[in-house]
């Protein structure tokens, strides 16, 4: 009966899980987002625009499209032409660990995503995948995010097979959606890449249905959800956990045998 009584005290607490990737919570606001493509060409990623368009709009119904317990509804866009910058200018004009978003670059709706050829977004390292930053936020809504693909030569993402291609783009449409990263191995939006990933764990879908909620989640609570999944976890919910507990702990007592 103990404990029985404390499982019901430890379950009624949050946990942290999934994490963003701004101070603010943002999000984008409108009903639909489009994933749209840089016409400019890419010479060393081993796909071409109209490939890589067809990639991200695989991602997005593979993986971002199936939580049932969010709104989020993406599209594929369409190839667009941008400024030479988005291919060879550098995302951030202090480190990419605390951006101030190069204007140049600024995505003005939706997604963008760009190859580049620019070292300095990847750390110097062929091994970086690809950088994403929600580069235009006003307040707690995201107006357009940027997704680049390390173009550089030699880089580690023009041999990967397809479906892996396929979650690479998922995981930094991710980011651009106000998804930081995962802690676990298993989720989309873990920190390394992991073969083999074909749709999301439970943390990324806790993560984008907190951003992304059929109902409004509580204001001001930022990357929390209930240990069972089933809401948000707040101040008030902890501290009426602790309140039932311990009315149940003191009741019990009176209840059980004495030993």
């Amino acid at each position: 009966m103990k404990k029985l009584l404390f499982a019901f005290l430890f379950l009624s607490l949050s946990a942290y899980s999934f994490t963003l990737n701004n101070g603010a919570g943002a999000a984008f606001k409108k009903d639909v987002i489009k994933v749209n493509v840089a016409a400019h060409t890419c010479t060393n990623i081993g796909v071409t625009n109209s490939e890589l368009l067809s990639i991200a709009e695989e991602a997005v119904n593979l993986f971002w499209n199936r939580v049932a317990t969010s709104k989020l509804e993406m599209i594929g866009g369409s190839i667009v032409t941008v400024a030479s910058d988005f291919q060879t200018g550098q995302v951030c004009t202090g480190s990419t660990s605390n951006c101030s978003p190069t204007p140049a670059l600024v995505v003005s709706s939706d997604i963008l995503i760009s190859c580049n050829t620019n070292a300095a977004n990847y750390s110097g390292s062929n091994e970086v995948l690809g950088v994403t930053v929600p580069n235009n936020i006003s307040g707690a809504e995201i107006k357009g995010a940027l997704v680049l693909v390390n173009d550089q030569a030699g880089n580690s993402f023009e041999n990967k097979p397809h479906a892996a291609k396929v979650s690479i783009i998922a995981h930094e449409i991710g980011h651009a959606l106000g998804l930081g990263h995962s802690p676990f191995r298993e989720a989309l939006m873990y920190a390394q890449f992991v073969e083999g990933r074909d749709r999301l764990a439970r943390d990324d879908m806790n993560g984008i249905t907190w951003l992304y909620p059929e109902e409004e989640p509580d204001l001001g609570i930022c990357g929390s959800v209930d240990l069972d999944g089933h809401g948000q976890g707040s101040p008030l919910s902890m501290l009426s956990g602790l309140l039932i507990g311990f009315v149940l702990i003191v009741y019990g007592r009176k209840l059980l045998p004495r030993f």
